[in-house]
């Protein structure tokens, strides 16, 4: 039996507050900055000798994140941030100038593809971010690019139906899951996806500074050349031939420590049941905004719902939330919720009564 009041202790905002906002920023757990605290003291007495110990470290954490996500080692590049990947990406696949995006998805997934020349097709979605897989269908572009939930709707998209449908016409298939990694099993082999990217400083709860990039074997095969040399004795200097020709100068050992910790934590408490706990808690909530008359923004049927949910609400419910402590984001038309598997349904009664304590004062 998985002891959550236990594990929640690891992360301090909740002596103090009710933290639903992981959408935004994910929180930190105590663990992870005991190992940064570690890392630094080693730096400061041993220099050079920590940052050679720190090599193996770091190739075990680019294969952790293989193993939670179905890749090979060789696969993984762990690089500062999203945008630095999706640039490295848009070089590499220049030759085929052309890619599908959903027309209302987070600028990072497409703006660096416009800055290195390809063009953009726009793919239609409804009001509540329901893509159009048929326009999907139709699309002439070899790449098609998509978050796999949207930040502003909360919308879990349909993984396997898009793979497919890429994989009909031989189209690439690139899955933004910066919004879903570390809430649910992803399998980037058996879901049919070509190319993955994740920010790890929200769902993920390793702070900035990293984001997983993977991309399949043969697409670095197909596409070689790179941006990052390594040195072989004694031979010199040559191109990495797998991923890590994305991880551009120095790594960020920090960086990495940070997201080894928390992928032994997911380890540890097991994605099965992560994915359980956080399905649970987004039901709950939805339950209890409907037994209060508080209205959502968008209703899905299951398959596509998230952790993320948007009520209505303009800014002002936010910051009269957080004078209450409890920490939630205003985006697009409404007040977005966030629930990982550190919160509980405490939380969400204190969030359902505070709202309709605000409702009541303002009416």
């Amino acid at each position: 039996m998985t002891d959550w009041n236990h594990i929640r202790k690891q992360f301090r905002a909740f002596n103090d507050s009710v933290y639903v906002n992981t959408a935004a920023t994910g929180l930190i757990p105590d663990s992870t900055i005991d190992r940064v605290t570690q890392l630094y003291d080693y730096h400061a007495r041993r220099g050079a000798v920590a940052a050679e110990s720190w090599v193996d470290e770091m190739d075990e954490v680019r294969a952790k994140v293989a193993r939670m996500i179905g890749a090979e080692t060789e696969e993984i590049a762990i690089v500062p941030n999203m945008s630095t990947g999706m640039n490295w990406l848009a070089m590499m696949l220049k030759s085929l100038g052309r890619i599908a995006v959903p027309v209302e998805d987070f600028p990072s997934l497409y703006s660096p593809w416009e800055i290195h020349g390809h063009k953009l097709e726009r793919i239609s979605n409804n009001e509540a971010g329901e893509i159009n897989y048929e326009e999907i269908r139709q699309s002439q572009s070899p790449i098609f690019a998509i978050s796999h939930v949207q930040w502003h709707t909360g919308y879990q998209l349909d993984v396997e139906r898009v793979a497919n449908i890429c994989q009909e016409k031989n189209q690439l298939f690139v899955l933004d899951a910066t919004q879903s990694l570390g809430t649910q099993k992803i399998d980037v082999k058996k879901q049919g996806i070509d190319i993955l990217f994740a920010s790890c400083y929200k769902w993920m709860m390793c702070g900035f500074g990293n984001c997983i990039m993977y991309v399949k074997k043969e697409l670095l095969e197909q596409y070689p050349g790179g941006f990052c040399w390594q040195f072989r004795a004694p031979e010199g200097l040559d191109f990495c031939p797998d991923a890590k020709r994305f991880e551009i100068g120095h790594e960020r050992a920090e960086a990495f420590f940070r997201l080894g910790n928390s992928l032994d934590i997911f380890h540890e408490i097991g994605m099965d049941k992560i994915e359980k706990r956080v399905k649970e808690l987004y039901e709950y909530l939805y339950a209890q905004l409907r037994e209060n008359n508080i209205e959502t923004v968008f209703e899905y049927p299951e398959k596509n719902r998230s952790q993320i949910v948007i009520i209505k609400g303009e800014p002002e419910l936010q910051n009269q939330l957080a004078q209450k402590n409890i920490f939630v984001s205003h985006r697009g038309t409404g007040i977005r919720i966030s629930l990982h598997f550190y919160n509980n349904k405490e939380d969400i009664d204190t969030l359902i009564a505070a709202i309709k304590a605000i409702e009541l004062q303002m009416a």
